[in-house]
């Protein structure tokens, strides 16, 4: 159930993907300026930080939006071919650990204020860049037909073996269930 829950089994290709989190973001930036008044880069974000912790329903939006960019991210892993129980289970724990990291070894964050190292924010950063530009797993090119060397016209032309339906409805035909004979 939670593989519907948060779309791991869902696809989503790159302009979808791109336009949804696009939208997500958009739509969080509005609930906090009209919730706060500020907007995120007015660069006074020690108080719009102090003013978004005291507000419930930007810490619920907050959330919310997590939930909605993972299921979105998880759908794009998805599509490429990858599984996202571990790709996202991975990128996750490596989170967490450069997190520890840069919290335990200050000198390894990249500011005195943030709470990331450089290699975190590095593939970080390339995991959201293949998200947006990777391929998806279903596209195919297909070669060309080969031409056959068969004495019919191409359209018409016989085949030797029958087609898998006339082939099950010739089985029923004959008194044949499942591979049983009446």
């Amino acid at each position: 159930m939670l593989n519907y829950i948060f779309g791991f089994n869902a696809r989503m290709g790159r302009l979808a993907f791109f336009f949804c989190t696009f939208v997500v973001g958009l739509g969080f930036v509005m609930l906090v300026y009209g919730v706060t008044g500020n907007a995120p880069a007015s660069g006074r974000m020690d108080v719009l930080l102090a003013q978004a912790s005291s507000s419930p329903v930007l810490v619920i939006a907050f959330y919310g939006m997590l939930v909605i960019c993972f299921m979105l991210q998880s759908m794009r892993v998805r599509d490429m071919g990858w599984d996202p129980v571990c790709v996202m289970a991975a990128w996750i724990a490596l989170l967490v650990l450069d997190r520890a990291i840069a919290g335990r070894f200050p000198e390894y964050a990249l500011t005195y204020q943030h709470t990331e190292t450089v290699v975190g924010a590095a593939v970080n950063g390339a995991m959201n860049i293949v998200l947006l530009v990777w391929r998806s797993s279903g596209y195919f090119e297909e070669p060309p037909p080969l031409p056959s060397n068969g004495s019919g016209d191409g359209l018409f032309e016989r085949r030797s073996t029958p087609a898998a339906g006339g082939s099950r409805v010739a089985r029923i035909a004959n008194g044949e269930f499942g591979g049983k004979t009446r």
